[in-house]
């Protein structure tokens, strides 16, 4: 008989996070404190997640699960199999008495550690985000490997943290009539698409301003995390810096040039504050430290077929001509130019469309209201 006991040392110990890969709450009765004599949870890094490892005379405290059926035990192993761990048997101790049940063990993969793993400090990091994410790794179950699932792991991540932010932050209704996510009814959902980004198609049930509903209405979105735009602004000198890159939007719609003037942009990455992301992407992008940022906006810049959601800055910075270089990430296959431009010559850019892109041309208005207010303050 194969085994439908598993020992859980790690993660899936928080419940919630138990219940997403599994597909229902665990039933506190097929739950049980266990230990596995001799071995360590240890953190891994980067990851800041558990891997076991045997230590003498250490005991690494756990969780014995019970009453798994088949399909149940086949989730906790695609999910699990999605980092590269598989099953094997082994020998715990549960209320006095040595039991035969299932554990994750990693791959052959030689895994850099930290000390030892501790379930509250990992709890109080993650914050619910990694039970967000396993919603979006379960729902791939039965459509695609765990190992290609598992080689996008930050990108869902990146995307659970977009979907918390959007229910913690959301703005009042005060205008808009008020009416909830509650109010649609998701019939079915597709992806077609799953990679960097997402392609979603729903079959929704939707309510009509005018009484009745409307149904069926098909709609496909592109879906992106969320990101932080940089405008950085030299009050003494009274510039700005560019990025200039190629993009695939404009090349994809036929432009004659797809090498776009933008502000600074980027994912923010899980567990980052977009204070964070936009200090981290300025140095990434620009090579440049920045100072006080001033909030522009936050804002969905394409709601009727994108996800993305932006907050937008503009930064006061430091901009000599020798700012000036070639940037970003090679392991993002960024190859950016940065260009110092006079505020004058920002808003020729803007009046001529060259300035082509929407976050710029917000910031660029944004500056063009409060550009005196802050050349003021800096002594310009």
């Amino acid at each position: 008989m194969h085994l439908r006991r598993v020992f859980l040392y790690g993660t899936l110990r928080d419940h919630a996070l138990l219940a997403a890969v599994l597909g229902r709450p665990a039933d506190p009765g097929d739950l049980a404190e266990a230990a596995l004599p001799d071995h360590a949870a240890h953190r891994v890094v980067p990851g800041a997640y558990p891997v076991i490892r045997p230590e003498p005379g250490a005991v690494a405290p756990g969780l014995l699960l019970s009453g798994l059926t088949a399909e149940e035990v086949g989730r906790l192993s695609y999910y699990e199999g999605a980092f590269g761990y598989g099953t094997e048997p082994i020998e715990v101790v549960s209320g006095g008495t040595s039991v035969r049940a299932l554990v994750f063990w990693p791959d052959g993969r030689h895994l850099h550690t930290d000390g030892h793993w501790d379930l509250a400090r990992w709890q109080d990091e993650d914050r619910g985000l990694a039970a967000e994410a396993a919603r979006e790794v379960m729902s791939e179950m039965g459509h695609r490997p765990a190992e290609t699932v598992g080689a996008r792991y930050a990108q869902i991540e990146a995307r659970a943290q977009s979907r918390l932010a959007a229910r913690a932050e959301a703005p009042p209704a005060e205008i808009r009539a008020g009416l909830g996510a509650e109010a649609v009814t998701l019939e079915s959902r597709r992806r077609p698409y799953a990679g960097f980004f997402n392609v979603e198609e729903y079959e929704l049930d939707l309510p009509a301003f005018g009484g009745g509903r409307l149904r069926p209405n098909t709609r496909s979105v592109f879906v992106a995390a969320d990101a932080v735009t940089v405008l950085p602004y030299d009050p003494r000198r009274d510039t700005v810096l560019l990025l200039e890159q190629f993009r695939p939007g404009p090349y994809g719609r036929g432009d004659p040039c797809p090498w776009t003037l933008e502000p600074v942009a980027g994912r923010r990455d899980p567990g980052e504050s977009v204070a964070e992301t936009a200090r981290r992407e300025t140095r990434e992008e620009a090579g440049i430290e920045i100072g006080a940022l001033h909030h522009i906006g936050s804002y969905y810049p394409s709601p009727g077929c994108i996800t993305e959601f932006l907050v937008s800055y503009v930064a006061e910075a430091a901009l000599p001509d020798s700012a000036e270089g070639v940037h970003g990430l090679a392991t993002e296959g960024e190859n950016i130019r940065t260009r110092i431009v006079a505020f004058d010559r920002l808003m020729q850019a803007v009046r001529t469309g060259e300035a082509g892109t929407g976050p710029l041309l917000l910031s660029a208005y944004w500056l063009s209201l409060n550009r005196d207010r802050l050349r003021r303050a800096g002594g310009a």
